[in-house]
């Protein structure tokens, strides 16, 4: 995480900024509240349905949230299997 400070004391940060629904947005929040410190991942909680996160960690979070929506999802069974 780069920061650049001025006589004036206003940091700035690089991050990048995440569209999602409101059911990845909630994982996200919640995988985020698992980490403490500089762990950390979310910059700012936008709004509904952009948060903002720390780049470097965009393809763990990827991941991360695919793995949580794949526990959550619900597979039909082929007819064949009945």
């Amino acid at each position: 995480m780069s920061y650049v400070t001025d006589p004036y004391q206003v940091k700035a940060m690089t991050g990048t900024l995440i569209t999602c629904d409101s059911a990845a947005k909630t994982i996200l929040l919640h995988l985020d509240k698992q980490r403490d410190g500089n762990n950390k991942f979310i910059l700012k909680d936008v709004d509904d349905t952009h948060v903002l996160v720390k780049t470097a960690h965009v393809d763990e979070l990827k991941e991360a949230l695919a793995t949580e929506l794949e526990k959550n999802t619900y597979d039909v069974p082929d007819a064949d299997m009945r």
